[in-house]
């Protein structure tokens, strides 16, 4: 049961530092900029997630691997908005 309560609680916990890159998602497409933001750190962040769901996979603990999943992908987004907002848009007024 409580091993049960910890699996949960770990995908809860993925979803939360999803939703927070999401906003980060958001911010750049509706400012058309990324220039405050690592593009380094970003590229970092996402093989970091990539060995640690390789890690999670060779364990075969689902709840990690949907969750690391989850997070990978939502880096991954977040680096690709990064790359194509990188040089701010000019208005075309």
């Amino acid at each position: 049961m409580f091993s049960l309560l910890i699996d949960y609680a770990t995908l809860i916990s993925y979803i939360a530092f999803s939703l927070d890159l999401i906003s980060q998602i958001l911010r750049i497409h509706k400012r058309k900029s990324s220039l405050d933001v690592s593009l380094r750190g970003t590229a970092f962040r996402l093989i970091a997630s990539s060995i640690i769901l390789l890690k999670f996979i060779n364990l075969r603990d689902n709840f990690l691997i949907l969750g690391q999943t989850l997070l990978a992908l939502t880096v991954a987004t977040y680096l690709i908005m990064i790359i194509i907002y990188r040089k701010p848009r000019k208005n075309k007024n």
